[in-house]
């Protein structure tokens, strides 16, 4: 591996320029000529024998120095060194100075430069091997004077030559070593994390580094022209800094300084300044930080405390700060307010004597398993107890933390307050398990009751009644009185049976004037019994509302568990069935469940069905029977009349599905498109010459009050063509009992547009003549069951005569229905009645036969 000195040997030739043309030129230049190397070589041969006690002297007198003997290591090295300059001094005479000479010469410089040897030692040196040599050579020359100063010429020559090649190498060896420390210092300080601005002592700027750049952002040919520093960061503190540096020469540590225009915004840096000289001249060195972040980062925190402080005092729920004992540390105001108690009265308790002693177990258990690290947080919904005892219900949110300082555990509590928040779920839970009139369970609370009332019985072997209880007549109270007293009414029933029971017995509201009892633990049927007689005697006892004395009166159905059902639908749906039975008696009754009341329930279910799909599939259709003045002998009405033919089985009479339709709510649809059918005959039958008619339609009391029936014959009128003034609207007088004041408006209306109505079934109910007077009432129907016995039953007969006689002192149209014989046509005349309607002038026809029923009665009366 080639030898490190060699490399450096031959870098130093040829950065000096050491060639041989180099090499010729000096040796001219101290006339080294020929003749000298051959008088060096003769007197190599004269002094070599005293080479060797030369070089010890030489040594000798080296190690007299103490400077110089700290460079030698130990005796080897001396030994080596003797050795090599007993070389040294043979080589000066041996009369060859080619290459080898020369390295060697520049190696003695290289090697002396790297020892420390400085010039005036090696200088020295030289002087020594001289006056030495010249006294050499005099012992050896002193008979020969031109001789002996020829060879101390040429000595002197070649020491020249080789001291000059030696200072030479040492010089450029020290230059070399400057400029690698100026490198490596300059690559250290280019390399510094920190910046580095060398400025002199006008304040220019000398010199910069890489990190200071980037720092202040400019690029590196900015200091070229070294500009004053205040160019690139005008801060006057700084400038005051520098000042004092170079005046006092100290330190000037931690000066913060403030730079704009920075690509990402202002810039703080933090100089430390410190003075020192260069060519008798100081410079201060202002080694800068970038200190943007950690300024941030403290103002952050700085904030971040602030606003930890605000929030802690400030925030709308408490925070508190324990022990790992639970002792309170530090608590905000509001968690004193939610407490009642003072800060100082907090401070001395731990988080436990506030505890409620329902929720202190877990507490404890949660607040354990924190502070050993097994949970990191927790939250749960806990009670507190105030100052003043009362219970607080609160929420609880808990987690851990280490201080900073003293690495102590600590926990953190958020607390809020969440009594009204329970007070409101409490009552929200009230409401939708509690009816919000009557303040009863409702129906949900009612089958959680009836559930666990059941699950009781199984294990007892015992029974349970359910009473579905409907109040009789309830309506007209409402109708009556008004909403507000039959709320009244629903509040003192419920009043009532709640009075009436046991505390482990249920009474809850169904809806409407609908209660359902649950009576759990019974021994058998006969038990219900009992108490059902004894409600219905507690709810028969007098009630004044609005001044009125009212006797309420109840239809109760009872199933019994488990012979009735097992379950609360079953047990409620057998119930409600048997509750039925009880109401067509008239009320005021109960009756038990039976299974054929079921079959009944359940073929009432199957028909409503039917009727539900029977308007889709248009299985309803319209007979129209005519209606007679039997005095022209002429067809002057029709009344239309619904029928049902479901597919694939026999016509259902009104009688057999209008009632559960009322009671469905399909009569209302049904009664619409009886309405718009018959009013599309009628203008149809007038449209080819078989007028003027009237068409007389039956409304149902849902229909009457749950639609703009007015509306209603409007846009049909229109739709249809037909006249209004040709139609008679057909009511019952319960109708006008149950809601008077829409009745009269709606009526009010029709009669407006021409339309009649007539009373249905007159004296078949209850009959108010007021209400003939009171409402536009332009005609009546005299029921069949009156006509059919006028000719055999005198009081039928003398009803008859009174309504006809009361028709016609009221002015009003009177028709009799369900005319059959000849004697009753004639009683009817008799009377007056000469309107009259049944099989003796014609049955029921569809619409397809109805034309020719009118063409062949027109003829009739022509002939």
């Amino acid at each position: 591996m080639r030898d490190k000195t060699n490399d450096s040997i031959d870098a130093i030739a040829l950065e000096i320029g050491l060639d041989r043309e180099e090499l010729a030129a000096r040796m001219a230049f101290l006339e080294l000529g020929e003749g000298d190397v051959a008088l060096l070589r003769e007197l190599h041969g004269l002094i070599d024998k005293d080479i060797d006690t030369f070089s010890d002297s030489f040594y000798d007198h080296i190690l007299s120095f103490p400077e110089l003997q700290a460079l030698m290591e130990d005796g080897g090295t001396v030994q080596r060194l003797k050795h090599a300059q007993a070389a040294y001094f043979r080589s000066l005479t041996a009369g060859e100075y080619g290459e080898t000479y020369i390295r060697d010469r520049l190696r003695v410089g290289l090697v002396h430069q790297r020892i420390g040897l400085e010039p005036k030692w090696y200088i020295g040196a030289y002087r020594k091997y001289l006056a030495e040599m010249i006294e050499l050579l005099w012992e050896r020359m002193h008979a020969e004077p031109r001789r002996f100063r020829a060879a101390c010429d040429s000595i002197l020559k070649v020491v020249c030559l080789d001291m000059g090649l030696a200072l030479d190498t040492y010089a450029h060896a020290d230059q070399r070593s400057v400029v690698q420390y100026q490198n490596y210092l300059e690559q250290v300080i280019d390399g510094m994390p920190a910046g580095l601005i060398v400025v002199d002592d006008e304040y220019r700027i000398r010199s910069i580094n890489a990190t200071m750049l980037e720092m202040l952002g400019i690029p590196d040919d900015a200091v070229e022209a070294q500009p004053q520093l205040d160019s690139l960061i005008p801060a006057p503190e700084l400038a005051e800094r520098m000042a004092a540096a170079l005046a006092s020469g100290a330190p000037q540590d931690g000066v913060v300084v403030t730079v704009d225009g920075h690509a990402e915004g202002a810039r703080y840096f933090e100089f430390n300044i410190r003075r020192t000289r260069q060519a008798g001249g100081a410079i201060l060195l202002l080694i800068g930080q970038d200190v943007t972040f950690r300024r941030q980062a403290k103002l952050r925190l700085q904030e971040s405390e602030e606003f930890f402080r605000l929030t802690f005092t400030q925030a709308a729920v408490g925070i508190a700060l324990l022990s790992r004992e639970g002792r309170f540390v530090r608590v905000n105001r509001r968690l004193t307010r939610i407490v009642g108690f003072t800060e100082i009265e907090l401070l001395q308790r731990f988080v436990h004597q506030i505890t409620h002693p329902d929720e202190l177990l877990e507490d404890r258990v949660l607040i354990r398993r924190l502070v050993d690290g097994e949970i990191r947080d927790f939250q749960r919904e806990t009670r507190y107890v105030a100052k003043g005892g009362n219970p607080i219900w609160v929420t609880v949110s808990a987690s851990v933390m280490r201080e900073v300082a003293s690495g102590q555990l600590r926990l953190i509590i958020a607390v809020e307050d969440v009594s009204r928040r329970k007070q409101a779920e409490e009552a929200l839970q009230r409401m939708a398990s509690h009816d919000a009139l009557t303040g009863l369970p409702n129906r949900t609370l009612l089958q959680d009751r009836l559930a666990n009332a059941i699950a009781q019985a199984q294990r007892t072997r015992r029974q349970v009644g359910v009473m579905f209880i409907d109040l009789d007549r309830f309506k007209h109270v409402n109708d009556s009185l008004g909403h507000e007293a039959g709320d009244q009414m629903i509040i003192e029933i419920a009043r009532r049976l709640a009075c009436a029971l046991r505390e482990s017995d249920t009474v809850a509201r169904q809806g409407g004037d609908e209660f359902v009892v649950v009576l759990p633990d019974l021994a058998c049927a006969d038990d219900a019994a009992l108490v059902a007689q004894k409600l219905l005697a507690q709810l028969f006892q007098p009630l004044t509302l609005c001044g009125t004395e009212l006797f309420p009166t109840g239809s109760v159905g009872i199933a019994m568990y488990p012979r009735d059902g097992t379950d609360c639908h079953a047990l409620l749906k057998a119930a409600d069935t048997a509750m039925y039975s009880s109401k067509a008696e008239g009320g005021n009754h109960f009756h038990f469940y039976t299974a054929d009341m079921g079959m009944h329930a359940e073929e009432h279910l199957k028909v409503e069905a039917r009727l539900q799909r029977a308007l889709q599939r248009g299985e309803f259709a319209l007979y129209y029977q005519p209606q007679f003045d039997v005095a022209s002998g002429c067809v002057v009405g029709l009344e239309a009349l619904l029928r049902w033919r479901p597919e694939g089985r026999e016509m259902v009479l009104p009688a057999d599905f209008i009632p559960l339709a009322e009671e469905t709510g399909l009569i209302v649809p049904i009664g619409e498109w009886v309405l718009a059918t018959a009013m599309d005959q009628l203008a149809a039958l007038r449209r080819i010459g078989l007028g003027p008619l009237r068409m007389s339609v039956n409304v149902s009391a849902r229909q009457f009050q749950q639609q703009d029936l007015a509306a209603q014959v409007e846009r049909l009128a229109a739709r249809s063509g037909c006249d209004p003034a040709t139609l008679t609207l057909e009511i019952t007088e319960t109708l006008l009992m149950e809601s008077p004041a829409v009745a009269a408006e709606t009526m009010a209306r029709l009669a407006t547009m021409g339309v009649q109505l007539a009373i249905d079934d007159f004296c078949s109910g209850y009959s108010s003549l007021a209400n003939l007077k009171r409402f536009p009432i332009h005609g009546l129907k005299i029921d069949r069951s009156f006509v059919a016995d006028i000719e055999t039953d005198s009081d039928d007969a003398a009803i008859v005569a009174a309504v006809i006689a009361l028709a016609a002192s009221l002015k009003l149209d009177v028709t009799a229905v369900g005319v059959e014989s000849a004697g009753q046509q004639d009683f009817l005349s008799a009377h007056g009645c000469r309107r009259m309607q049944g099989y003796r002038f014609g049955a029921p026809v569809p619409a397809a036969d109805i034309e020719a029923l009118l063409r062949a009665r027109r003829a009739e009366a022509a002939a």
